[in-house]
């Protein structure tokens, strides 16, 4: 019989890295996984849960509420709502410490739009704080109280501070505010008591952000409240 020569080494290598890769290449082109994504949580999210609206403002009673005043399925997560209650404190606390009082001061916004379909509805939280006037200490009303505007309710309170500096004998006065923006808005008769518990709730937050002595004398519940 003829002898028929063996392949050599060399080339059975070579053979050998061939098929490796035409295995490599045929399973790339038929089980390519597709490039990951970014998740949601790596941008930012185009909507924002209500209690992360006004951040440390809005307490779950205040989230429900909201919801019903802007009849929205979402609030837009952007820098108007980011406003909370960090902001609202600190710049009150500074304003106080850097003269005998403010006596008409208002701390940052924060506003809230809430989208139904193509269309928005606002609303604004806001913070504004006074000292009565020496010898009139009772000029701006003292106590809790229920302020009342169209579209608008405020929540009142006397702020005994060491942390801002006020005292029993010149408190510092605090009003929380909720104002409806929502042109078309059902209005004060079928939403007056969401905008009280939207205000009361904010007024709840800068009196425990202030440090004030027993809340401001505030209730626990905004039903509890005095009627404006």
């Amino acid at each position: 019989m003829p002898h028929t020569a063996r392949p050599t080494r060399t080339a059975r290598v070579a053979a050998l890295a061939a098929l490796a890769v035409l295995a490599a290449t045929i399973a790339g082109c038929g089980s390519s996984d597709p490039e990951p994504k970014p998740s949601r949580s790596a941008k930012q999210r185009p909507e924002a849960e209500p209690t992360e609206a006004c951040p440390g403002l809005i307490n779950g009673a205040a989230a429900e509420a909201l919801m019903n005043v802007l009849q929205a399925s979402q609030l837009l997560n952007d820098a108007a709502q980011a406003v909370g209650v960090s902001a609202m404190g600190k710049t009150l606390e500074e304003a106080y410490h850097a003269g005998p009082g403010p006596r008409q001061f208002t701390a940052p916004v924060c506003r809230v739009t809430g989208t139904v379909g193509q269309g928005k509805r606002a609303g604004e939280i806001r913070i504004a704080a006074g000292s009565p006037a020496p010898g009139n200490p009772e000029a701006d009303g003292t106590g809790v109280q229920v302020m009342s505007a169209d579209k608008e309710r405020g929540v009142s309170f006397d702020c005994v501070s060491t942390r801002v500096g006020s005292t029993h004998a010149v408190p510092l006065r605090i009003t929380a505010w909720y104002q409806d923006e929502y042109r078309n808005s059902k209005g004060d008769a079928a939403l007056g008591e969401d905008y009280v518990v939207l205000a009361h709730s904010a007024a709840l937050a800068m009196a425990k952000a202030t440090g004030c002595e027993n809340s401001g004398g505030l209730p626990a519940r905004a039903a509890d409240l005095p009627k404006p």
